[in-house]
């Protein structure tokens, strides 16, 4: 009787050491599955989105006094000083109350300005600073530019240490009126009453303007937060 005891308990030793030997059982399968998993989850938390920027379109003339001072005293200090730059798509327009016609002594499109012929071919120059440099290498030219009643584009470009071979290829190589028109297309369909004019979002209020150009901040606040639901850190 001890003996046949002895057997099974050997036996059942002998089962025990096989249940135990690893790759088995359930719970080899179970740790596969759980790693990719956690791996996935940790990289998925480490995305960070950009935030979202308010589409900002300004609508100006190079020589008008009005425009000079709206960049240089309210739209520059606004975006410099409460860090706005990363949540802004800013578009320059430089064409304001010009228009287009054709000279029929020769068949062209011409080009006139509110004020002359001069302001047409600087508005040309902006046009070709904004084509060919990022945004805000064009803005520091441009608000360079704006101190003055001419051409200044090689004061600035020296001082602000920037390359403008390309602005100045753009200007030479074609004739002022090819180089307005898609920015003349964009001004002429709000039917401007006042330079410079501001529109958020593609959302032109002709009877805000004078608001919006002495309080740019407070309705810059309010369009961001219409739009993305969003109170930035230095609104009210």
């Amino acid at each position: 009787m001890n003996k046949i005891c002895g057997i099974l308990c050997v036996l059942g030793l002998g089962l025990l050491l096989i249940c135990a030997v690893p790759g088995r059982g359930q719970s080899t399968e179970n740790t596969t599955e759980v790693t990719p998993t956690t791996t996935t989850s940790a990289s998925t938390t480490t995305t960070t989105a950009a935030p979202p920027k308010l589409l900002v379109a300004i609508h100006y003339e190079a020589l008008c006094p009005d425009s000079m001072y709206f960049i240089r005293r309210r739209l520059r200090d606004a975006l410099q000083d409460n860090n706005w730059w990363p949540i802004t798509d800013l578009k320059l327009y430089p064409f304001g109350k010009a228009g287009f016609y054709n000279d029929t002594s020769t068949g062209e499109m011409q080009v006139f300005c509110q004020h002359g012929e001069e302001e047409c071919e600087l508005n040309a120059l902006h046009a070709c600073i904004i084509e060919t440099q990022d945004l805000q290498n064009a803005f520091g030219l441009i608000y360079c530019m704006l101190r003055s009643y001419g051409n200044q584009l090689d004061k600035c470009s020296n001082h602000l240490g920037l390359d403008v071979s390309k602005a100045r290829q753009c200007k030479d190589s074609r004739k002022t009126p090819e180089i307005l028109a898609p920015y003349g297309k964009e001004t002429l369909k709000l039917g401007l009453s006042f330079v410079p004019s501001i529109v958020f979002e593609n959302d032109f209020d002709p009877y805000s303007q004078s608001s919006i150009r002495y309080n740019f901040e407070s309705h810059f606040c309010k369009q961001y937060l219409k739009k993305f639901n969003i109170k930035l850190p230095t609104c009210t």
